[in-house]
């Protein structure tokens, strides 16, 4: 990996990190597409293993918001949808792996677009649990199918219970990566790289959160990363 590939990816995450503490959403779904097009390798490792801290960073932020009973459905889903992207990641071809990020990037965004709405009941919160667990295990963008559920909820409630749902997941797709060949020494050093741009995101965002258009930024995440997914799926294709 070259140094303007690093800078270049430490500058997108930083950005995607900024407007996850603005939105509570949006590190990765923003910046995962953008950074497989600047070097397939900042994908799915590097970035899961930063989510913990930012996530961690968050709830802590928003301590007291989280909603328990989903928080506990969502995890048991998110089980099954893990075992279920290790086998797709060992399964397909690294020629092929941009076709699988492109292809359930383009997925999530359009889980965003959708405008569908679920009630929390506790089928639909282990269906949005285990379809998070497999795109945040396999692509590194598993927000879409939760933030669904809460669509009705307040930024406090919906940025709290993400960020320790996202604490706790990713530290379990980790794992499972692993113990599985998919996570190596490669991933822990590119994630030494994005740390501090992660670090930079999270300080950044707390006095922008009153300031920022809000509309204007979601519009702005669902374009860019829309755009880089269907690059990187025709690139991987052709």
């Amino acid at each position: 990996m070259s140094l303007f590939e690093i800078l270049a990816g430490c500058f997108v995450y930083a950005v995607g990190c900024t407007l996850q503490g603005v939105l509570g959403f949006g590190a990765n779904l923003l910046a995962v597409p953008i950074l497989a097009l600047i070097n397939p390798d900042f994908v799915p490792g590097p970035v899961l293993l930063i989510n913990p801290l930012l996530s961690g960073f968050f709830t802590i932020r928003e301590k007291g918001n989280t909603d328990k009973y989903g928080l506990t459905w969502t995890m048991i889903g998110r089980l099954p949808g893990i075992a279920l992207a290790v086998l797709a990641l060992s399964a397909v071809t690294e020629e092929k792996i941009g076709v699988l990020f492109g292809g359930l990037l383009l997925f999530a965004i359009a889980l965003k677009l959708s405008g569908l709405k679920f009630e929390r009941s506790q089928k639909n919160l282990m269906l949005g649990g285990c379809m998070s667990g497999f795109m945040g295990t396999a692509v590194g963008v598993g927000g879409p199918p939760i933030a669904l559920l809460y669509h009705d909820v307040s930024g406090p409630v919906l940025r709290a219970t993400l960020s320790l749902y996202f604490f706790i997941g990713t530290a379990i797709s980790i794992s499972a990566l692993a113990a599985t060949g998919n996570f190596d020494s490669g991933d822990l050093l590119i994630s030494a790289f994005l740390l501090p741009a992660a670090i930079a995101g999270m300080a950044i965002s707390g006095p922008l959160r009153k300031t920022l258009n809000q509309k204007w930024i979601t519009s702005g995440i669902y374009f860019l990363s829309g755009t880089a997914a269907i690059i990187l799926l025709i690139r991987s294709l052709f």
